[in-house]
């Protein structure tokens, strides 16, 4: 990881803070594509006394294998002038980490949408999450409309971690696709999970008409991001140019 920005400008007449920006550039050269990133930032003053910092995760990257890109690793973080005995930036070190993590993913199923009240349909089978997690299974049991005359669901997906690590992100997606096989409505969550351990999702939906999902299904996917390699870095700033 290779920071190639980062900036203070003069604090401000009104509070006193000082705005930091700062970017880099990771050069991903493993094996696996980058889909997600944790990123901590430690801001010390001049006797390395932590003054600020922040922490992040970003799941909108994405960097191939043996491929570089850029991350953002400050968005306009403030600091107060009087942490530093300058009264500036120019004080400041920034202790950088950040976790790249691949994607494991996979299909749960295609799940037919209960037609009546009582009625529940299954995914009967433990699925395999790249080696590291398992899901068991899920059932939606359909429910009595709601007053709006909405239909209501009861959704329930477990996902275990098998492996002796943390995993960062355990992840969800449903999908409610029509008869026709558009899409009406999709909804995502997402957990950490530790090593050992087990989650329930438990999805849900508002707004759906009983006429327009008649014949429809469920698409449901699970993903878990899995830790690829860890970066170090620390970087002083230079003075904003605007």
């Amino acid at each position: 990881m290779k920071i190639t920005k980062f900036t203070y400008d003069k604090p401000d007449n009104d509070d006193g803070n000082i705005s930091f920006e700062m970017q880099g550039v990771l050069e991903n050269d493993s094996d696996h594509d980058v889909e997600f990133v944790k990123k901590s930032v430690i801001m010390v003053n001049e006797n390395d006394v932590t003054v600020g910092g922040t922490e992040d995760e970003d799941d909108r990257v994405f960097i191939s294998s043996k491929d570089s890109g850029d991350v953002d690793l400050l968005n306009w973080m403030s600091v107060h002038k009087d942490v530093f005995k300058s009264g500036t930036g120019a004080d400041c070190k920034a202790v950088i980490h950040m976790t790249t993590y691949r994607r494991e993913f996979v299909k749960v199923g295609n799940m037919d949408i209960p037609e009546k009240e009582g009625d529940m349909t299954e995914v009967k089978k433990k699925i395999s999450v790249g080696g590291v997690a398992e899901v068991l299974g899920m059932s939606v049991l359909r429910k009595a409309n709601n007053d709006e005359g909405e239909a209501e669901f009861e959704m329930n997906l477990g996902i275990r971690n098998t492996s002796d690590s943390y995993i960062a992100r355990a992840q969800t997606t449903l999908k409610v696709m029509d008869q026709r096989d558009a899409q009406i409505e999709d909804t995502q969550d997402y957990r950490e999970l530790p090593a050992k351990s087990s989650i329930v999702f438990t999805p849900s939906f508002w707004g759906l008409k009983p006429g327009k999902i008649k014949n429809g299904t469920f698409n449901v996917t699970a993903s878990v991001f899995v830790p690829i390699q860890t970066y170090t870095a620390e970087a002083t700033p230079k003075p904003s140019k605007d």
